[in-house]
Parts: C-alpha cells; structure tokens; sequence
C-alpha cells in the first residue's frame, strides 16, 4: 500500500490522541479513488500510528512541483461561464422542454463536482503532478460539455415546432426505435448520451452526434418525430404514381371511365399514401 506525507489542517480528537494544524504524518489510504471524500487516512509511523485522520482534516503533500495555478484559474473561470450559458438556455428553452435543462444540468454537474474537489487542496497540492493530470482531464470534459451546449443553443429555436419529422440515418432511427420499444423517453436517452453509457443504441446515436451538427438533428426526432424517407424522394415517387393512374385512365376504353373517376382514383391514392407517412413516424 503506498504511503505519503499529510498536514493537519484542523484541531480535532481521537480517543487516544490530539491534532493540531501543521502537524506532518506519514499515512497510507485505503482508497485512491479521486472522488472519495469519506475514507480516512491512517497513520502509519510515529507514536500516532494507527490513528484515523478524517479526510478533511487533512491534506496529501505534493510529490512533485510544477506551476499550475494559472491554469486552475483559467479552469474555474470556463465553469463560471459555462454555468451563465445554462442560464440563458434555461430562459430559452422555458416551459418548451424543462427536461431537456434538467439533463443538461447533469451535464455539468460532474464538473462543478469536480472543482470543488480542487479547490480544496492547497497552492503545493495545485503543484503536484497527479493534481496536473486531474486538470487537464477537467480541460477534457469541459470542452466536450461545451459542443454540448453549442449544438443545445442551436436547436432552441426549432424545440416549439412540433408538426415537422426529421429525416434521419436508418440506423439512427432504428435504435431510436429500439429505446421506444423499451419504454424509455426521452429524458432517459439525454441522459445515457451525457453519462456515457454503453450499449448498441446509445453508441450509434452517440456516433451521429460526434459526427457534426448532428445534435440539432437528434433533438429534433426526439421531438418532432422522424422519418428515413427524403421528401425530395418521397415527392418524386408520388409525381409518378400519379402520373401512372392518369395515364392508365387516359388510355382506358372503357366509356363510363370519365373524369370523376380519376379524380376519385387519384384522391384514394393520395388517402393511402398519408396514412402510410403518419405510421412511419415515431415519437
């Protein structure tokens, strides 16, 4: 189990003994997960030895010094302006989709969290190059909640229309589907896309999303309900249908095969083909 130097930063008692801030121990932990706050640290030399130490009451010495408090300062300064952009899409988006905010507040969420654990520590600690390495990985998340946000911003304009499917990849819509199937809304999916769950469904929309720009498309199937056939597509074959029945009753030599005929032909073919769009859609 490895072993490192802690300061005290409190005045506190244990059963046996007293601590006073400044004092330096050597301790072991029996947890190294960075975002354990309830693991104690245990003494392990010196007349103290195996004595607990809450953990904050106490702070791990750095190993080794690299400057990188500009760098920390620039962090908390991209968190403050991450939190004022969720602002003003809280006030966009409004009563038009209030879980669409709430999942974008997880989103920060674990940043915010995160921070928080940094500030914690002291100027060594912000030296320490495990401390460095925890920083950038922040950089990391901070960026990838940012295109987040942008393809979040793009699309809330479009969130109150609700009469217009999007068209998109088949097998986009086929893991949409796939959730539908499963009784899980939408909410749930934002949610698997923002805490990186794994699976055949969320890793093929998660993939259209990195893609880019496609994350407007995404909201507006959730939302607006989607489709794979192109309009362009869809339009063209219905020109020639129709124009199929047309000429069919042109060239007809039946004498009772008058215009009324047609048209009622043509408004059956138009019925047939509406019913048809409305089942392919989904939402």
């Amino acid at each position: 189990m490895k072993t490192f130097k802690i300061r005290i930063i409190t005045k506190f008692n244990t059963k046996n003994e007293l601590f006073i801030p400044g004092e330096v121990h050597e301790a072991r932990r029996l947890s190294y997960d960075f975002m354990d706050f309830k693991t104690p640290f245990q003494i392990v030399s010196g007349k103290k030895s195996g004595e607990e130490v809450p953990f904050k009451y106490a702070i791990v010495g750095p190993d080794k010094h690299q400057p990188t408090q500009q760098q920390f300062d620039r962090l908390s300064q991209q968190n403050a302006e991450l939190l004022d952009e969720l602002e003003q899409i809280n006030a966009a988006v409004g009563k038009y989709d209030g879980q669409l905010v709430d999942a974008v507040r997880k989103l920060v969420q674990d940043k915010s969290e995160l921070l928080q654990t940094v500030e914690r520590h002291t100027d060594e600690q912000l030296n320490s190059e495990k401390l460095l390495q925890r920083i950038r990985e922040l950089e990391t998340i901070a960026n990838e909640r940012d295109e987040m946000i942008k393809s979040i911003k793009s699309v809330s304009v479009v969130i109150r229309d609700k009469r217009n499917p999007v068209e998109v990849p088949r097998d986009v819509a086929k893991a949409i589907d796939g959730y539908r199937w499963n009784g899980v809304d939408n909410d749930e999916i934002m949610r698997h896309l923002a805490i990186g769950i794994k699976g055949p469904n969320v890793d093929v929309l998660r993939s259209y999303v990195l893609e880019g720009g496609n994350g407007h498309n995404l909201l507006r199937a959730l939302l607006n309900g989607y489709t794979t056939v192109s309009e362009q597509d869809d339009a063209a074959a219905m020109l020639e249908s129709v124009t199929t029945l047309v000429q069919k009753w042109y060239h007809s030599p039946a004498t009772d095969n008058g215009v009324e005929v047609l048209s009622q032909q043509i408004c059956d073919f138009i019925r047939e083909r509406e019913t048809a769009a409305s089942e392919a859609v989904t939402i």
